[in-house]
């Protein structure tokens, strides 16, 4: 299990290293990571650019326990902008791994926030969420 964990950090930090190296100078990039909701684990880099956000991540499943691992993603922007929410969910039951893009113009800050949900007749339905953390 260490060996999993210490190899996903590494990957993560070339990776950062990488999206510091290749983006324009008036960008501003950065590493995640989950932090503790049992059967999700994800990580991703944001890229924040003049016009939009891209947030690149991996989201897993880690668990076969009858609840699917999500993440819900909130962008704020200014008081005009009305806040950005996604929530991303991985299909079915089963152990998996899928990598995923999120693009949003709100560029105050970025909330992450852990969930675990069922789906049922194609619609996600949230069970149990961890709290909010902001990223930027």
């Amino acid at each position: 299990m260490r060996r999993i964990a210490t190899a996903t950090l590494a990957a993560g930090i070339v990776i950062t290293a990488f999206s510091l190296t290749a983006t324009p100078a008036d960008a501003a990039a950065g590493f995640w990571r989950t932090v503790g909701l049992s059967g999700v684990d994800a990580f991703g880099i944001y890229n924040d650019e003049a016009t939009k956000v891209t947030l690149n991540f991996d989201l897993k499943d880690t668990k076969k326990d009858g609840y699917s691992a999500a993440l819900r993603f909130t962008f704020t922007g200014t008081k005009k902008q009305k806040d950005d929410v996604r929530v991303v969910a991985l299909q079915g039951d089963r152990v998996q791994d899928k990598w995923q893009t999120v693009t949003s113009t709100r560029l105050k800050h970025l909330y992450v926030q852990e969930c675990r949900g069922t789906w049922k007749k194609g619609k996600f339905t949230i069970k149990k969420c961890a709290g909010w953390r902001q990223h930027y």
